[in-house]
């Protein structure tokens, strides 16, 4: 049974290949699945729900600017401590960087930038792409 100390706690760095985003504060990726639904003869439901197509997309919010604009390829290495002092380590593999944002709002000091990814390259149809283990890697 899984214990509220596997959580993670503490962002320690986010890397995206050789650039380490100084004072990151918040990171969230995506695997979108696109579905094609087959229906078999005289029925009204799903017979078969194929895979078409699937999509890596993530978003680093930081607090420097990026050193760096669009369409640097790289691993996106995100770690944290968990609540009971272990490290995990999440890599997304052949990630893109692609756009980023600026938001400062003076209400709510500091100001923020986004820098937004894609995967690029071959995705397993039959795999998620991520491993629930201590070091989640998506191929």
């Amino acid at each position: 049974m899984a214990s509220a100390c596997d959580s993670e706690v503490l962002m320690v760095s986010v890397v995206h290949g050789a650039h380490a985003y100084n004072v990151a504060v918040a990171v969230s990726y995506e695997l979108s699945v696109q579905d094609v639904v087959v229906r078999g003869e005289g029925v009204v439901g799903p017979s078969c729900r194929a895979i078409v197509g699937k999509d890596l997309t993530a978003v680093v919010s930081h607090l420097v600017k990026p050193s760096y604009d669009s369409d640097y390829v790289g691993d996106l290495v995100v770690t944290a401590y968990l609540g009971s002092g272990a490290t995990r380590t999440h890599t997304l593999k052949n990630m893109v960087s692609r756009g980023f944002a600026y938001e400062f709002n003076r209400e709510s000091p500091p100001a923020m930038y986004r820098q937004s990814f894609a995967h690029v390259g071959p995705m397993k149809v039959n795999s998620i792409g991520v491993a629930d283990t201590t070091n989640v890697t998506v191929a």
